[in-house]
């Protein structure tokens, strides 16, 4: 969902944006699907502002809750060990096995050999991906169901904890399926955003965060002064 500029994250910004629209012209029950996170604010946003919409879970926080969960299993497992070993493998962890390197498949057997509950969380993360990779609803619910009972038998908690989320959001993270709905540009520009956040080493006021960011992303023409005018 994106907040336009308003701060926070609440079902006041879905109503703003909402009243936006109409005051646009636009007609906030032709809007049929939705993609947004896990907030339930939002969600309730949504239900309450565009009711005849379809609302699907971004697999990127799907993936993102997943991922999170690994990593605390990881670092239960590393945890005794010394500073450096405990953060064995965190990065290369966070890549795809299908586009992993034959150098970092051959360390990520040797991890997954010596932590083996963070390999096999590992590879729960991979069953998702594949998942995603389904053609068709049916083929994704069956290996999503298959996914939260190996979640929910792997007695790792982070894991379990992740497949009750799952569980609870399964319509909304399923009909991905009918509609293929991600929030893929609006994390790009979101990643922009976060890139002059970090340059400018945070802002002092809200409005300064908004400039920078209609200056990040709003493709401005900004006439410049010429000699020769």
């Amino acid at each position: 969902m994106n907040r336009g500029k308003d701060e926070g994250r609440s079902s006041g910004n879905v109503e703003a944006f909402s009243l936006q629209l109409i005051e646009k012209g636009g007609d906030c029950e032709k809007i049929r699907q939705v993609a947004c996170d896990m907030s339930g604010a939002y969600m309730s946003g949504v239900n309450l502002c565009f009711p005849k919409a379809t609302l699907t879970i971004d697999k990127f926080h799907v993936k993102q809750l997943m991922l999170k969960a690994m990593d605390q299993v990881r670092r239960e497992e590393q945890g005794k060990q010394r500073s450096r070993k405990r953060d064995a493998g965190k990065k290369l962890l966070m890549i795809p096995e299908t586009r992993m390197t034959e150098q970092q498949s051959e360390k990520l057997q040797a991890i997954s050999k010596e932590f083996p509950k963070t390999g096999r969380a590992f590879r729960m993360v991979q069953s998702l991906d594949t998942m995603y990779r389904c053609e068709s609803y049916e083929d994704g619910k069956v290996v999503f169901n298959k996914l939260i009972s190996w979640l929910r038998r792997s007695r790792l908690e982070p894991m379990k904890q992740v497949a009750n989320t799952l569980e609870k959001y399964k319509q909304q993270i399923l009909s991905y399926f009918f509609h293929r709905l991600t929030n893929a540009i609006a994390e790009g520009i979101n990643s922009i955003i976060q890139s002059a956040k970090r340059r400018a080493r945070g802002f002092r006021t809200i409005e300064g965060y908004v400039a920078a960011i209609c200056l990040a992303v709003g493709k401005l023409k900004l006439s410049c002064p010429s000699l020769f005018a």
